[in-house]
């Protein structure tokens, strides 16, 4: 996992996010990146306001 970020679940076991992405859901998936790309837009539109 070098050069990933990696979640630390115990004292010596680790998690690649891309490990988790793929075990959700495609449903699941889809519903996760739509609620980014919006969170993206809503910064993206903020930032432009200031």
């Amino acid at each position: 996992m070098s050069g990933q970020l990696a979640l630390q679940v115990g004292v010596q076991e680790s998690v690649a996010p891309a490990v988790v992405w793929e075990t959700l859901p495609i449903d699941r998936q889809v519903q996760v990146t739509l609620r980014l790309a919006r969170l993206l837009a809503l910064m993206v539109e903020a930032s432009r306001d200031e």
